[in-house]
């Protein structure tokens, strides 16, 4: 009988991103994963489209932009929304864009929408899943959200902050998945690659974020035997 590991070998999966947060979470499975750039611009919300649908769609799009000309691959894609009063926010512009955004979302709680899409390029199957996760922000000074402002951290983060800033601090509390805020839930990642033939599980030794580990990754890392 051959190991799960012979089965993981057969084809190359990448992960189709910039996002070095993204880039740091994959590690963390026992599968290598190459790591390329997603293409293209993100695509405006259609008028009433459910967050939910958004990120998958956002998602499906960059998993397919990055397919290969050539060659058999699995390709991860992702994308992550706020979203405020059902609004979906993005990465702002520019500075003035990110004040709005820290502004509104400033001492409220507000929603995370990560959207996970794997693409086979050899059948052009595509399994997509998304989820929500609450954070409540705490009440920033004008002075802190401004020097966060100048530091340059907010331009490639959706709603113009990270969760997870160790010197920003904005969160207080996340309900939901903490990985899902901060742009990859592995807990959807390993299952929907496990529906394109891929076993994955969390790689022996990997340090779980002290976030995860009551929730499906934190289960999940006790059965592979990694470290906690």
């Amino acid at each position: 009988m051959k190991s799960r590991r012979d089965n993981r070998n057969k084809v190359k999966i990448a992960l189709a991103s910039g996002s070095p947060r993204r880039r740091e979470i994959i590690k963390a499975l026992d599968v290598h994963v190459d790591v390329i750039g997603s293409k293209g611009d993100e695509p405006s919300p259609d008028a009433g489209e459910p967050p939910l649908v958004y990120a998958r769609r956002v998602a499906e799009g960059k998993a397919r932009r990055a397919s290969p000309s050539e060659g058999h691959a699995i390709i991860i894609g992702a994308d992550t929304s706020v979203v405020l009063d059902g609004a979906i926010l993005g990465k702002p512009a520019d500075e003035a864009e990110a004040e709005r955004m820290l502004r509104s979302l400033r001492g409220r709680v507000h929603g995370v929408v990560t959207g996970i899409a794997v693409l086979d390029t050899a059948t052009g199957k595509c399994e997509t899943t998304a989820r929500s996760s609450d954070v409540h922000l705490r009440r920033y000074t004008d002075d802190e959200m401004l020097a966060y402002i100048a530091s340059g951290e907010p331009f490639d983060k959706a709603g113009a902050y990270a969760a997870q800033d160790r010197h920003f601090r904005p969160a207080i509390r996340i309900e939901g998945c903490y990985l899902n805020v901060v742009g990859l839930p592995l807990c959807d990642v390993m299952p929907l690659l496990g529906k394109m033939g891929v076993a994955a599980g969390i790689r022996k030794g990997w340090k779980i974020p002290e976030e995860c580990e009551d929730c499906e990754l934190g289960r999940e890392t006790v059965t592979e035997g990694g470290a906690r």
